[in-house]
């Protein structure tokens, strides 16, 4: 099986599904990474020491670095503007991840939950394009949208974080033997360590807050209210 996961930053696949994607390359599928930004925007931590070009060259070895712990076969990077997507005009957006998909022929695609996570502008715009990308085309990938529940945001003080709601999730995926990776492609992305300096700061159980990972199965529609426990198996 071949995965496709899109996000707007470096560092996304990291703070986001990587338990599941580490899983799914074990399992022996293809797994690739589409990032529409270099993240040459970020002020956190040591990012604002650098020039915008500066800052997207280190945040490009450092998502190569984080996809090599993880297992993703392949990375593609492009160059919209970070923090500017929901200016990009949709279209363009649209075709970028379209193109990729008849590249790459996925059967499944994960991208970000509707709410964006942390409701981040950038998040909103790719789940928007991914889906509409995705749905256009004929025999079109099944389409997973990731987040976080009620329990994992509640973990949260340092970041307003928005849950999936209950009755939405689809899918809870145990990744609790994948976690060790998880942190390790974390503390790749150096220029973003600030985040999780705010995790040991807070002295959260990471390990329990990210055992599960949790996803709405957006297409094909599902109306089997039964959670699933597999995915990419």
């Amino acid at each position: 099986m071949k995965i496709l996961a899109v996000f707007a930053h470096p560092d996304d696949e990291s703070y986001g599904p990587a338990g599941t994607l580490a899983k799914a390359s074990r399992n022996g599928n293809i797994v690739s990474l589409l990032t529409l930004t270099r993240g040459e925007s970020g002020t956190v931590g040591i990012s604002k020491n650098f020039s915008d070009d500066e800052l997207a060259q280190i945040r490009h070895r450092e998502v190569l670095q984080a996809a090599k712990i993880l297992g993703i076969q392949r990375v593609q990077i492009h160059n919209l503007s970070d923090n500017k997507l929901q200016d990009t005009p949709n279209e363009e957006g649209v075709d970028i991840i379209k193109k990729e998909i008849n590249r790459f022929k996925p059967d499944s695609v994960i991208t970000y939950h509707e709410n964006g996570i942390s409701g981040h502008p950038d998040h909103l715009a790719v789940t928007n394009w991914t889906v509409e990308a995705a749905k256009s085309i004929p025999q079109s990938p099944s389409i997973f949208l990731y987040g976080f529940d009620r329990l994992q945001t509640s973990m949260i003080t340092f970041q307003k974080l928005f849950p999936i709601a209950n009755h939405e999730i689809t899918h809870r995926i145990n990744v609790a033997n994948y976690i060790d990776q998880k942190i390790a492609a974390i503390r790749c992305h150096k220029t973003q360590e600030s985040v999780w300096h705010q995790f040991e700061k807070q002295k959260i159980d990471f390990k329990k807050f990210a055992e599960w990972d949790v996803f709405v199965q957006k297409w094909p529609e599902t109306e089997n209210l039964r959670i699933k426990y597999d995915l990419f198996e």
